[in-house]
């Protein structure tokens, strides 16, 4: 339903061994102890416990133990589920959805779902769901309360520009979601966004690169933004074609420090290719294998946020009962030797306005000079022809006109970071460095002193920097009645 939010996904590879607990006497003895007291409280106890409920009572207190919340227990048909949702396969409407203005956006309808049976189209608004509001939910949320079993009914109010809210109902459906889609942006750069990795998810990129690559493109943006991960031979299978054969693509080590290295097997589809790997703090597990590996060999920009830091390995075994057991059994390392797990990727490059991740790669790739319109009193702004929505836009004051800080000078190609030491904001790049204290004048640019025209302003959570104090970077801005224009030299 929301390629950014079908699952949050944490396991990295399947095992079916079963570990050779007879071996080990005192795993036996405790085994044996914890089946006598079972039987004991099922056979006499005063309450009659249910079975189940007992069953699962017990083995989430051992999992409780562990203190890992990688190792979990599957009951009969939760694994197929699982499985079903790491696919891409699940019972809803058929839409993307992303937020925008604090209401979530349908940015693509599923060919055959339910939702294009009933009209929806990209762009609309979802404004209620069973007619309550969504505005300011979780998109999560949104998502929960879309989704549900098929045959069932979902009552949406959906707005579409320059009409009048409307009441749709949807009957939900069995939707299968493709884990990759692609495109080509324009300039000869090629898109690729991978959702999670699922079964087919090696193949679908090898068909989605070959179709890129028969389009003609000179270079390629991978958008692995809010993907949690998948199954590991499809993140070495992508890597394979990408880096070509005999590549380490990541490297394990279990308990008994006994290393392993996945190396890839298959030819590159691309060579020399300039590439981006768009990243954000829900890029994990397999994700980051793949956005590892490529940076570690410098075939590939990371742009956004620093990732999740997922970099354990977890088997799936098969239990006698149907369910499963998914067991924490090693952790990993990039190719390189990082060890990323509770810290994650760094980006090459942070960008964190998320609107700005998509705009800034394609900056990396095919440069070109960059125009900001500003509108007073309106939250779109305007980079290059192309509409963002900045809540609270410029703001107009009897000291000048201000900008969004961090939206303005991100789009400029700046990285903007708080620092805690200094208590302002680091901007840096272009052979720059500025830092900004919040109230106060002196700034310091470049290692000297800077006097600033005007303090920064603070606004719903806010900076903004005054257009006059932009100038010191070298950019051009040009100040109207309503109108502030900025751009690049």
């Amino acid at each position: 339903m929301f390629k950014r939010l079908l699952l949050i996904l944490v396991f990295v590879s399947f095992s079916w061994s079963v570990p050779a607990f007879a071996e080990e006497d005192k795993a036996l003895e405790g085994a044996s102890t914890i089946g006598e007291v079972f039987g004991y409280i099922s056979r006499y106890h005063l309450k009659q416990p249910d079975i189940d409920q007992l069953t699962r009572a017990s083995i989430k207190g051992m999992l409780d133990q562990l203190n890992d919340p990688y190792t979990v227990y599957f009951s009969p048909g939760e694994l197929e589920q699982f499985s079903d949702e790491l696919n891409g396969d699940f019972e809803g409407i058929g839409a993307e959805l992303e937020m925008k203005d604090q209401y979530p956006c349908i940015v693509r309808v599923l060919p055959g779902s339910p939702a294009e049976a009933a009209g929806l189209k990209n762009g609309d608004v979802i404004v209620a769901v069973e007619g309550k509001d969504v505005a300011g939910k979780a998109l999560y949320d949104v998502v929960t309360m879309l989704r549900g079993d098929k045959g069932t009914s979902v009552n949406l109010t959906v707005r579409r520009e320059g009409q009048p809210d409307r009441q749709v109902t949807i009957t939900r459906n069995t939707v299968n979601l493709p884990t990759v889609h692609e495109k080509v942006l324009g300039n000869g750069i090629g898109y690729i966004a991978i959702e999670s990795f699922g079964m087919e998810t090696g193949a679908e990129f090898a068909n989605a690169l070959v179709e890129l690559k028969e389009s003609g493109i000179e270079s390629l943006i991978i958008d692995l933004r809010n993907n949690g991960g998948g199954y590991v031979d499809a993140a070495a299978e992508i890597a394979s074609y990408l880096l070509g054969k005999d590549k380490t693509v990541f490297v394990t080590e279990d308990r008994e420090k006994h290393k392993d290295a996945f190396i890839t097997e298959l030819d590159p589809i691309i060579n020399e290719t300039p590439m981006v790997v768009l990243v954000n703090e829900q890029t994990a597990s397999a994700a980051e294998i793949l956005a590892g590996a490529l940076q570690d060999y410098q075939v590939a920009t990371l742009v956004g946020t620093h990732t999740y830091g997922k970099a354990t390995v977890q088997d799936i075994i098969p239990l006698k009962n149907g369910g499963a057991l998914k067991l924490t059994t090693a952790f990993y390392t990039t190719p390189k030797g990082r060890l990323i797990d509770g810290t994650g990727l760094q980006p090459d490059r942070y960008v964190t306005v998320p609107e700005l991740q998509l705009h800034a790669a394609r900056q990396l790739l095919h440069p070109t000079r960059q125009v900001i319109q500003f509108t007073g009193g309106n939250s779109k702004v305007i980079i290059n022809d192309e509409i963002f929505h900045v809540p609270g836009g410029m703001l107009k004051e009897k000291g000048g006109a201000f900008v969004p800080l961090r939206f303005t000078l991100e789009a400029l190609g700046y990285q903007v970071k708080w620092d805690s030491q200094s208590q302002g904001i680091l901007v840096t790049g272009k052979g720059q460095s500025w830092m900004l204290p919040m109230n106060q004048q002196k700034s310091i640019l470049n290692g000297a002193t800077k006097q600033l025209h005007q303090p920064l302003r603070e606004k719903n959570n806010t900076a903004y920097l005054s257009v006059a104090d932009l100038l010191s970077l070298g950019v051009q801005a040009t100040v109207l009645d309503n109108k502030v224009i900025i751009s690049s030299m």
